[in-house]
C-alpha cells in the first residue's frame, strides 16, 4: 500500500474535521416525539400520541397564562413614579440566608421595592430601596399613601439578578422578583413596620458534599436560576434524534439481543472524526503520528514534561485508578509516555510505560510494564489503553471538574455577593447556568454513566475531582508554554487568555470608580471562595504514614499537576475552617485598599480573566472535541474491561471481550454526540444578548489567527452551559 504524503493526510484530515463538526436539527410536529429532559435511568423522549398531546394542551394552558399576563402587565403598568413626598413610616428589617450554616450571614444590595395595589388593579411604587452591607434595610414611605381606601394590599418586593443586557458596550442588569411579603395594611400605624428577620434560600452551598457546590432540591421550582429558551431548544433539536437511536438499540438489546452488534450501534450515529479519517486512510488513527498529534492537540491535549536526560524528549502522565475507590471491571493504570520531537515540532512516541493491573489475574497495583514500537501489535494495543487513559482523564479531570466544577465555585461566589459593583455585568454572563447542568450530571454522569462504564465508583470520582480542584487557582495561574510551533493547543489557549485579559482590564479600568465603591462584595465573594474552597491537594494527608510507593506517586501527581494546571503551590493561602484552601483570597479588605492599589487591580484581573477564561475557552475546548475522539468506541471510550484472558486490555480491537458492552456502547455514542454538538451560547453570536460587544471585537479580530491553529473563533462558548 502507498504511503499517503503529508499533504494528503493534511487534506483528508481537514475535510473530515469539517464534514463531522455538525450540529443536528430536530423537525419537530404534534404527534411526533417529546423531549422531557434528560433523566438517569430512564428514557427521556415521550412517544405516546395521547401522553404528547396532553403535553401540548398543557403547553397551550402556559402559553394562555403567559398571555394572560402580559396584558395584565399592560393594562396595570408598574411605573417609576414613587407615590408620596412626606416619608413618615419606614419597613425595616434584615435578610440573611436560610441555611442553619448560614442564617448569620447577611445578604446586601438586594434590591427591594414597596408597592400598594388598588382595587382596581393599580399599582403604585411607595418606596425603594436596597439592603445594607449588614443585610438590614430600612424604605421610607409616606403612611397616608399607604393608608387609602382605594388600597387593597401592600407588597413587599425583594429582586435578584436574573441575567444581563449588553448592548453598545454598555451592560444593563435585568431585576426579577424573587420574593414577595404582603404586609397587611391596618398593620401599618406607626413610624415603623418591622419585617424582622427574613431568611431567604438564596444561592445556597449544598453541605453534604466538601466541594463548593450549589444546593438545588428540585431544578424546576427552586433552581437558583434557569436556562434561557434559546438554550433550552438548542438542546431538544440536539437531544431527540440521538436519544431516538439510543432508545431504539436499548430496546433491541433487552429484546432481541442477537439483532444488535456493537457496529451496527457504531454506524447507526454520525461518524465522528476518527471514523471519518479510516475510511479514507485506513490505519491512519492507529498510527504513531495521530496518536501524538492527539495527544498534543486533541481533546485529552496533555502536559508535556521535558527529560531530565534529554531536553529534545518529553513526557506526559495520564493518572489512572490509583487509590480511588471503584471496580475490578475495568482496567485504568497510571500510563506514562516518552515523546521526542521530530524536526516539524510534531511529537513522535518512543515508550509507554504502564503502572497497575492490565488483566483480571494480576492485581498487583504496582507492578509495571513498558512497551516500544519494537514491540509490533503489543505496541498498538498499549496506545489504546494511553488513549482509554486519556480520555477518562480528559473527561473527568479536564472537563467536569477542571471547567464544570471549578467555574461552579466562582459562578456560587459571584451570584451571592456581586450585585451593584460593576464586576456583576462582567461575569455574570460567564457563569450562569453551570450549576443547572452541573446538577444533571451529577445524577446522569457522575452517579450514572460513569461509574458504569470505567474503574471509579461514584466515591471514588468525587474524590478524584476534590483532588483536581485542589490543584485549580487563579493567582498565579500561566497557560500552557508552547514546547514548539506545532504545539497548536498551547498557542491557542495563550492567544485566548491574552485576548480576555485585555478585555477584562479595558473593562476594570472603565468602571473602576463603582469598583472601588461597591468593594465589599468583591470582599465577601472572596470570603465565600476561601470558606468553600476545598484542600490544596496533599495539604490535609500525612505522607510519611503513606507506604513510600504511594507517598511517591502522590508527590509524582502534584508535580505533574502544577505544569499541567498551572498551579503555584509557594502562595500564602490563610487557613480556613482548619485547611489550607486551594484558591487564593482576592482580596482581604473590606473597602479598597489605596495603599496597595496596583496590587489590588492586577489581582482583580488576574482573577477575572481567569474565571472567564475557564469558563468560556478552556470549557469549549475539552467540550467540543468529545465526538472527535471519544465518537469511535473501540478507537477510544471511558474504560476497556479486562476480560478473562491472560492478555487483559492487550488485544486486538476484534476482541470485545474488553471493549464496552452494547449498552454502555451506544450510551457512549449519545453523550459524546449531546455534550459537543448542541451548539448554543457563542461569545460572537451572543444569542442571549449579554455578551459585551468589545470582547465579541476582540476574538473576531484574531479570527484568522485562531483559524490557523485550528479553533473557530466563532465556536469559543460564552459559558459552561453543556
Amino acid at each position: 500500500m502507498t504511503t499517503p504524503s503529508p499533504d494528503h493526510i493534511k487534506q483528508v484530515c481537514e475535510e473530515c474535521q469539517k464534514k463531522t463538526d455538525f450540529t443536528l436539527k430536530y423537525e419537530g410536529g404534534l404527534f411526533r416525539p417529546v423531549f422531557r429532559g434528560l433523566k438517569p435511568g430512564q428514557s427521556s423522549i415521550m412517544t405516546s400520541p395521547w401522553a404528547i398531546l396532553a403535553e401540548w394542551l398543557y403547553k397551550q394552558w402556559l402559553r394562555l397564562g403567559n398571555f394572560i399576563k402580559a396584558i395584565n402587565t399592560k393594562l396595570f403598568p408598574r411605573r417609576p413614579k414613587i407615590y408620596g413626598t412626606v416619608m413618615d413610616s419606614s419597613v425595616i428589617g434584615t435578610i440573611t440566608f436560610s441555611k442553619k450554616q448560614d442564617e448569620l450571614v447577611p445578604i446586601h444590595h438586594l434590591r427591594l421595592e414597596l408597592w400598594s395595589r388598588t382595587w382596581l388593579g393599580q399599582w403604585r411604587k411607595l418606596s425603594e430601596g436596597y439592603s445594607a452591607e449588614d443585610g438590614s434595610f430600612k424604605l421610607p414611605f409616606e403612611l397616608r399613601m399607604a393608608r387609602l381606601l382605594r388600597v387593597r394590599h401592600i407588597h413587599f418586593e425583594i429582586y435578584q439578578i436574573t441575567e444581563i443586557m449588553a448592548s453598545q458596550a454598555i451592560a444593563l442588569p435585568v431585576h426579577q422578583l424573587f420574593k414577595c411579603i404582603r404586609i397587611p395594611k391596618g398593620d401599618l400605624i406607626g413610624m415603623e413596620y418591622n419585617l424582622r428577620n427574613i431568611r431567604l434560600f438564596f444561592w445556597e452551598y449544598r453541605t453534604d458534599t466538601v466541594l463548593p457546590r450549589a444546593e438545588i432540591k428540585d431544578r424546576q421550582k427552586d433552581a437558583p436560576q434557569y436556562y434561557s429558551q434559546g438554550r433550552l431548544e438548542a438542546i431538544i433539536d440536539q437531544a431527540i434524534p440521538i436519544e431516538l437511536i439510543k432508545e431504539k438499540h436499548k430496546l433491541q438489546i433487552k429484546l432481541r439481543p442477537n439483532t444488535i452488534s456493537l457496529a451496527q450501534i457504531q454506524a447507526d450515529y454520525r461518524e465522528n472524526l476518527t471514523v471519518c479519517i479510516e475510511k479514507k486512510i485506513p490505519g491512519y488513527t492507529r498510527g504513531d503520528d495521530w496518536f501524538a498529534e492527539r495527544v498534543m492537540n486533541g481533546m485529552n491535549r496533555a502536559c508535556f514534561v521535558p527529560d531530565v536526560d534529554n531536553p529534545n524528549h518529553y513526557w506526559v502522565n495520564y493518572f489512572g485508578k490509583g487509590y480511588y475507590d471503584g471496580n475490578h471491571e475495568y482496567a485504568l493504570p497510571d500510563c506514562a509516555i516518552k515523546f521526542a520531537l521530530k524536526p516539524d515540532g510534531k511529537p513522535t512516541p518512543l515508550e509507554i510505560k504502564t503502572t497497575g493491573p492490565l488483566n483480571a489475574l494480576n492485581r498487583d497495583w504496582w507492578q509495571e510494564h513498558r512497551f516500544t514500537p519494537a514491540d509490533g501489535d503489543t505496541w498498538q494495543q498499549a496506545k489504546r489503553v494511553v488513549r482509554v487513559n486519556g480520555g477518562f482523564s480528559a473527561e473527568v479531570d479536564e472537563h467536569f471538574a477542571s471547567t464544570h466544577l471549578n467555574t461552579e465555585q466562582y459562578a456560587m461566589a459571584v451570584y451571592r455577593n456581586l450585585r451593584l459593583n460593576p464586576l456583576a455585568m462582567l461575569l455574570y454572563p460567564h457563569v450562569k447556568e453551570v450549576v443547572l447542568i452541573n446538577h444533571t450530571a451529577d445524577s446522569i454522569l457522575l452517579n450514572g454513566y460513569i461509574p458504569q462504564a470505567s474503574a471509579l465508583s461514584y466515591q471514588g470520582l468525587l474524590a478524584r475531582c476534590k483532588d483536581t480542584l485542589g490543584m485549580l487557582d487563579w493567582k498565579g495561574f500561566t497557560c500552557t508554554k508552547p514546547i514548539s510551533e506545532a504545539h497548536n493547543s498551547a498557542k491557542a489557549e495563550n492567544l485566548f487568555w491574552n485576548i480576555t485579559n485585555q478585555y477584562v482590564r479595558w473593562f476594570i479600568l472603565s468602571h473602576l470608580a463603582n469598583i472601588k465603591k461597591y468593594w465589599y462584595e468583591i470582599y465577601c465573594c472572596s470570603e465565600d471562595l476561601l470558606n468553600h474552597a476545598v484542600s490544596e491537594f496533599l495539604s490535609d494527608i500525612d505522607l510519611d504514614a503513606l507506604d513510600p510507593r504511594d507517598r511517591e506517586r502522590r508527590l509524582a501527581m502534584k508535580a505533574y499537576f502544577k505544569l499541567e494546571y498551572g498551579f503555584d503551590d509557594s502562595l500564602e493561602r490563610p487557613v480556613r475552617n482548619g485547611i489550607k484552601p486551594a484558591v487564593s483570597a482576592i482580596t482581604l479588605h473590606k473597602h479598597f485598599p489605596e495603599d496597595e492599589a496596583e496590587t489590588a487591580i492586577a489581582d482583580l484581573i488576574q482573577c477575572c480573566t481567569y474565571i472567564i477564561f475557564n469558563a468560556s475557552y478552556l470549557h469549549t475546548w475539552a467540550n467540543e472535541r468529545q465526538y472527535d475522539d471519544i465518537g469511535e468506541v473501540l478507537y477510544c471510550c471511558l474504560g476497556l474491561r479486562f476480560g478473562e484472558k491472560e492478555s487483559g486490555v492487550l488485544a486486538p480491537e476484534t476482541d470485545l471481550s474488553i471493549a464496552p458492552d452494547l449498552t454502555r456502547s451506544t450510551e457512549m455514542m449519545f453523550f459524546s454526540n449531546l455534550l459537543s454538538r448542541t451548539g448554543y451560547g457563542y461569545i460572537t453570536s451572543n444569542e442571549d444578548g449579554d455578551i459585551n460587544p468589545y470582547f465579541s471585537n476582540l476574538l473576531l479580530s484574531k479570527k484568522e489567527e485562531f483559524a490557523a491553529l485550528g479553533v473557530k473563533a466563532e465556536a469559543i462558548e460564552s459559558r459552561t452551559n453543556i
